[in-house]
C-alpha cells in the first residue's frame, strides 16, 4: 500500500460519466477538475494489485470507495447455490464501494492487474458536504451507473443468447468509444466464465452465441480477450432488437 500524496502527479482519481442534463456537445463527458482530482488524492491511497485480488467480500465492514485508475474489476455476488452472479464490470474512471447500513452488498475482484484510489468514506463525506461541485459530480456518476444496470436489467430478459451477447459487445465498445470508434476493436479483458455469469447464461450458450454473431459476419473474434466488429449496422441492429 501506498499513501498518494498531495503533490502526486496525475492519473489520479479521477470520474467519467454521460450527464443526465442537456449539455453542450463539446462537454458531453463530465470528468473531475484538477483541483477535485487533487482533494480525492488527500484523503486516498493508490493501491496497485494484481489480478484475480479479492477487494473486499459481501458483508464486510464498508469503510472505503474505490476509483479505479486503470485495470478492470468485476463486482459479483455468491449466491446460495454455489453460482456466481456478476452484477458488474469496472473500468478506469469508475466507481465501486456499494454498502447498505454499513456492509458491503457485493465482491469485487481484480480481473486484470489494477491501481485503485482507496478514498476513505468517512473523509469522504466530509470532503462532500463542503464541495457542492464536487457533490454533484459524484451524483452524476451514481446516476450513470443506475443507468448502466438498467441496461443490464434489459439485457438479461432478452431470449435469444446472440442478441445478450451482442448487446454485451455494444456497452464494452461504448467503454472504450473513442479507440472503438477508429479501429472497431473491442476489449474483453473478462474471461468467457466472467461473461456468462454477467448475461445469465451458460458458458457453452456464450460459445454458440458467439459463434453465431461470427457467422452472421457482425463480429469476429482475433483472440478471446479481442472482439472486432465487422458490421457496425448489422450488430447495432441485433442488439436494439428487444
Amino acid at each position: 500500500m501506498e499513501k498518494a500524496a498531495a503533490h502526486a502527479a496525475p492519473p489520479g482519481p479521477a470520474l467519467q460519466a454521460v450527464p443526465f442534463m442537456k449539455v453542450a456537445a463539446e462537454t458531453d463527458k463530465v470528468v473531475l477538475t484538477r483541483r477535485q482530482r487533487e482533494q480525492l488524492m488527500l484523503i486516498g491511497t493508490r493501491l496497485r494489485l494484481p489480478p484475480r485480488t479479492v477487494i473486499y467480500r459481501e458483508g464486510a465492514a464498508a469503510d472505503s470507495v474505490f476509483a479505479i485508475t486503470e485495470g478492470a474489476v468485476k463486482s459479483y455476488r455468491e449466491l446460495r447455490s454455489g453460482k456466481r452472479s456478476v452484477c458488474a464490470f469496472l473500468f478506469q474512471r469508475d466507481l465501486f464501494g456499494l454498502a447498505e447500513r454499513g456492509r458491503y452488498r457485493n465482491c469485487t475482484q481484480a480481473i486484470t492487474r489494477v491501481t485503485v484510489y482507496r478514498l476513505s468514506l468517512s473523509q469522504l463525506t466530509l470532503l462532500l458536504k463542503r464541495d457542492g461541485d464536487l457533490q454533484f459530480q459524484f451524483l452524476t456518476k451514481v446516476t450513470h451507473e443506475l443507468r448502466e444496470s438498467q441496461r443490464r436489467a434489459v439485457l438479461i430478459h432478452r431470449r435469444d443468447a446472440p442478441g445478450r451477447l451482442a448487446m454485451f459487445i455494444e456497452l464494452m465498445a461504448e467503454r472504450n468509444d473513442r479507440a472503438t470508434a477508429r479501429t472497431r476493436r473491442v476489449p474483453l479483458p473478462m474471461s468467457r466464465t466472467d461473461m456468462a455469469d454477467y448475461l445469465g447464461l451458460s458458458l457453452e450458450t456464450v460459445s454458440r452465441a458467439a459463434g453465431e454473431l461470427v457467422r452472421r459476419k457482425l463480429v469476429k473474434f482475433e483472440t478471446l480477450h479481442l472482439a472486432v466488429i465487422v458490421d457496425p449496422a448489422g450488430l447495432a441492429a441485433l442488439a436494439a432488437a428487444v
